[in-house]
């Protein structure tokens, strides 16, 4: 198996259609000069990889030794095929993976062309944001509750995301039917702010933008071309106030952090107390900044419990030294997440060793491209 994420062997970029509904929601990186949404998208795999392993750790922190795999699923070429019918044996979970998979390229999408920095996954109805801000299920809805509440520099956004890879999700003759369940679970929830207080509390309904993205799996055998589809439905409620944007982006960019951070096991729950834990803090070295990051060592057996000197023994004993990683958050995000702080977007940065920094701070890196702090 190749592994490579941001840093060492760079992965492939792929290409596949991309329709965008309507037009005009499609971000200018990826208009023609005519000024209509282009034919293809490319998606880098690396960039898709870093989006898995946030994913995973923020949805099921227990499973991250799942490691970004996708080269050696897909056929050879630039276009995103993978090989014969699809990852899985039979439906069930062709269907697992598609969904997986959806998830993964649906959030690089999102971060890498309409630019939102903090991913909060949605787990489940009335979920808090803060004392003061939640995701509710529309009273009488009955669908399930979208995947994200995402920010990127003055917007919010709830978002969706699917993968299939059935035949029969096209484009001739209206949505993909995945496309459809989105835009309903996007419709069937609000933002809701408090109000008042004691007996008097409120929840009034607040807007924000919706998106949903669905990848359509290409396989080889039989022979089916890949494609993206985004929707960008309206929502319900009243406008949020400037104010109310600020404190609603805190309040998700805070949660966002926390997850990523209790998956990296950087924190821990006590009950209804999250406290923080000793951790690891390291320095990369093609990083000319000296910036520090905490996190753990992350391998193909899950988070190991170990300093960086046993780390980088256990990757040098290894087939491909590379299995082993280090996975964490700038320190200046933890930090500031810690002492009740603003949290800020940071520069995308890539260093010298080709390893990427993503705008949350999150970095998956060689063990062997790494020295203590």
């Amino acid at each position: 198996m190749r592994i490579a994420l941001n840093g060492g062997n760079e992965m492939s970029v792929r290409s596949l259609r991309y329709i965008i509904e309507p037009p005009s929601a499609c971000p200018p990186g990826l208009l023609t000069s005519a000024g209509v949404p282009v034919d293809q998208i490319q998606m880098d795999l690396d960039d898709v990889a870093r989006s898995a392993w946030n994913e995973i750790l923020q949805t099921a922190p227990g499973s991250s030794s799942l490691f970004a795999f996708f080269e050696d699923l897909l056929e050879p070429g630039s276009n995103l095929i993978w090989r014969g019918s699809g990852p899985g044996r039979g439906t069930e979970m062709r269907r697992s993976f598609s969904g997986l998979f959806g998830r993964f390229f649906a959030r690089a999408y999102l971060q890498l062309n309409h630019g939102f920095v903090w991913f909060t996954a949605i787990d489940g109805n009335n979920f808090p944001l803060s004392p003061n801000w939640r995701v509710r299920r529309k009273s009488r809805s009955k669908t399930n509750m979208p995947d994200w509440i995402c920010v990127r520099p003055g917007e919010l956004a709830i978002a969706e995301a699917k993968g299939t890879h059935q035949k029969g999700n096209c484009t001739r003759g209206g949505q993909p039917g995945p496309i459809k369940t989105a835009d309903g679970q996007l419709k069937g929830v609000v933002v809701e702010k408090r109000t008042g207080g004691g007996r008097l509390t409120g929840w009034n309904e607040k807007s924000v933008k919706g998106w949903a993205v669905m990848s359509r799996w290409g396989t080889a055998n039989p022979v089916r071309d890949p494609f993206m589809y985004v929707l960008d439905p309206k929502t319900d409620g009243e406008p949020l106030s400037a104010d109310e944007i600020e404190e609603l982006s805190q309040a998700v960019a805070r949660k966002s952090v926390e997850q990523t951070a209790l998956g990296l096991r950087l924190l821990q729950g006590k009950g209804a107390e999250i406290v923080p834990t000793p951790r690891h803090k390291i320095r990369i070295v093609g990083d000319d900044e000296k910036r520090d990051f905490s996190g753990s060592v992350v391998s193909p057996f899950g988070i190991l419990d170990m300093g960086l000197d046993q780390a980088m023994e256990l990757a040098l004993r290894m087939p491909n030294p590379e299995a082993v990683r280090f996975v964490g958050l700038e320190d200046e995000v933890l930090t500031n997440y810690l002492e009740g702080r603003h949290l800020k977007e940071l520069p995308r940065r890539k260093l010298n060793d080709g390893t990427v920094v993503g705008s949350d701070g999150l970095v998956v890196v060689p063990i062997t491209n790494t020295m203590a702090s």
